[in-house]
């Protein structure tokens, strides 16, 4: 049963239980076996469409904004308690699918599971056709994108090209399909130190998240997976060719990085690794920039051998969308010590306060802030005051950095949290070992510290109640810091495992998810949703539709439906695997769907 935080009037919530399952489809399971590298499996044939009631959902996060706003109002809060679900699809246990969301075009559905690019009719959930990418390539990844007529996927550091309609490999692209497109980059970046083709997957550089598609041109974020590397790259990449436009460098190198001057002397003499980008950028065409976040620095618990704020980690940037030059920056969480990774978001929004009209980016962090900034000069919408913040620690040569901005409303109060900053705990001895946020592992201590949320599920703007949805993981975990200095090498040491003396990381609280509605104007919090989960990752992002709903997963396998306004629970479906991936919603032929992966599962959901 979901709970209504303190700051909202508490009233009787009953759930909402499902009545049964409609049965519009099959279950569908695709083996794909055999299958060679590059090569295409046409199973069955796609949906017949009529010209009326068609929207597609065509980018991970929607549009190029990332709003996850969705102009779709048949199923609306009047009668989501009735939806019920339409069909499932099963990507086999060697196909991860875990993160992904899926996109639909003109009635067909696309993701990618690891190895192998799936089309799926979106009516019956049946397949269309299946094709094999490279079976090394096994990275986690959160689905592909679309861009005139074509699906761009990604394995490892490798992006393929794919024809949406025959699944066949687009030649003009890459070599043959297939563009090694991070290792592309770091040579026409950095063609000193790597040369063409270079191998970026066997470094640690990776994709985990699709591009966006904008004006025939792909922009990529890369992660690092932790690994001790000298910064995330952004990638704008040409979509015909795969022909590299421009890189940047979330951590300058040196004098050919754009923003060097800035960030040289943030990192002491150590060296500058960590940035990875998680999340995909987003872009506003009218002031021509592009959006990304950043995440933290490594090694992840030892800050010793990095002294300084360690810039452009944790931080979202602005860069112009035709030369990648830095237009504004602001960090988030300085040296970061607690793994922070700033990977939610970010999302454009335009709201009006006074009469004026504000164009905005918002963000949220793993430290349960809410983030807002003018989008044209990343100046905060309201203000983020520099406040200190515990120093003491016990790692050796550590330099704690000695203030964190948080972010006020427009009352100039701090603003009210999405998720807990302080572990709730009623234990007596594991509220001795408690500590608030901003408070530095030990070296042998077992602090116990809020950890969750806002990681991974990407927050939903609604023009229509001019509100931000931003989900939040309430967990506790507790460990010491293993201080490895500057000792761990390029490309082989995992930065949590390595920082961390005894682990694994353990729970020690009982976790919980949130969802909280946001004024962006006010930065008030208008309503907040609480539910039970199993971990403190464990929740999906937010969708919002103009049948006024937001829709969210969790790790044990709900499916939510809440009122955008009120934050009223009008549905549940449980199922029996976890949901960590973000719902989307889609319209064939004047019907609406909704979808979300749960583990391997695809399930979509439908009025009767």
């Amino acid at each position: 049963m979901l709970q209504r935080s303190h700051q909202i009037r508490k009233r009787c919530m009953n759930t909402v239980t499902v009545l049964g399952i409609v049965s519009l489809g099959m279950m569908v399971i695709v083996t794909v076996g055999a299958q060679e590298q590059g090569q295409t499996t046409h199973q069955s044939s796609p949906p017949q469409i009529t010209t009326s009631g068609q929207t597609n959902w065509p980018l991970h996060n929607l549009d190029i904004g990332g709003s996850r706003y969705a102009d779709i109002d048949e199923i609306n809060t009047s009668n989501a308690s009735r939806m019920a679900l339409a069909w499932s699809f099963e990507a086999g246990a060697a196909n991860s699918i875990t993160q992904v969301t899926p996109l639909v075009i003109d009635g067909v559905m696309y993701l990618n599971a690891g190895s192998t690019l799936f089309a799926l009719n979106a009516v019956t959930g049946e397949s269309v056709w299946t094709m094999k990418m490279d079976d090394s390539l096994q990275a986690r990844g959160r689905g592909p994108t679309y861009g005139d007529g074509r699906l761009y996927a990604f394995g490892g550091a490798s992006m393929y090209a794919t024809d949406g309609q025959t699944g066949e490999l687009v030649e003009s692209f890459g070599d043959g399909g297939r563009l090694e497109i991070v290792g592309e980059a770091l040579a026409f970046k950095y063609p000193d130190a790597y040369p063409p083709h270079f191998d970026a997957y066997s470094l640690g550089y990776q994709l985990t998240t699709p591009p966006v598609y904008y004006n025939n041109t792909l922009y990529a974020g890369v992660a690092l997976s932790e690994n001790h590397i000298p910064g995330g790259l952004v990638i704008a990449a040409d979509a015909t060719t795969g022909a590299i436009k421009w890189v940047f460098n979330t951590v300058p190198q040196g004098p050919r990085d754009d923003g060097w001057e800035i960030a040289k002397d943030s990192w002491g003499d150590g060296q500058k690794v960590g940035g990875g980008v998680w999340t995909p950028p987003v872009i506003d065409p009218e002031l021509g920039l592009v959006y990304v976040n950043s995440g933290n620095p490594s090694p992840d618990y030892d800050g010793s051998a990095r002294p300084g704020m360690n810039l452009f980690t944790n931080a979202t940037i602005a860069l112009e969308l035709e030369t990648g030059k830095l237009a504004w920056y602001y960090q988030t969480v300085h040296h970061d010590l607690w793994d922070w990774d700033h990977v939610t978001g970010p999302l454009l929004f335009d709201v009006t306060k006074d009469g004026q009209t504000i164009k905005g980016v918002a963000a949220a962090g793993k430290n349960c802030l809410m983030y807002l900034w003018h989008r044209e000069t990343g100046e905060p919408i309201n203000p983020m005051v520099e406040t200190a913040v515990p120093t003491a620690t016990d790692v050796p040569g550590e330099q704690v950095w000695p203030t964190q901005p948080i972010p006020y409303n427009s009352r100039g109060v701090p603003m009210t949290p999405f998720c807990a900053t302080y572990p709730i705990v009623n234990d007596p001895e594991a509220k001795q070992r408690a500590r608030q946020m901003y408070t530095p592992y030990s070296v042998k201590d077992f602090y116990i510290v809020a950890h969750g949320g806002g990681s991974w599920g990407p927050p939903a703007f609604s023009p229509r109640t001019g509100l931000l949805y931003v989900t939040g993981k309430d967990g506790g975990i507790t460990f010491t810091v293993n201080p490895v200095g500057d000792t761990l090498e390029t490309g082989v040491s995992d930065g949590h495992s390595d920082s961390i003396a005894e682990g694994p990381i353990r729970d020690d609280m009982t976790p919980n998810f949130t969802v909280t509605a946001y004024d962006p104007a006010t930065a008030e919090l208008v309503w907040q949703q609480i539910a039970p989960t199993n971990s403190a990752i464990g929740a999906s992002g937010n969708l919002a539709t103009s049948g006024d709903l937001v829709l969210q997963g969790t790790d044990i396998g709900e499916v939510y439906a809440f009122d955008a306004r009120t934050g009223d629970q009008l549905f549940v479906y449980q199922h029996n695997r976890p949901i960590r991936a973000s719902p989307l919603t889609y319209q064939v032929n004047g019907k609406q769907f909704i979808s979300v992966v749960s583990s391997n599962d695809v399930l979509t959901f439908a009025l009767p």
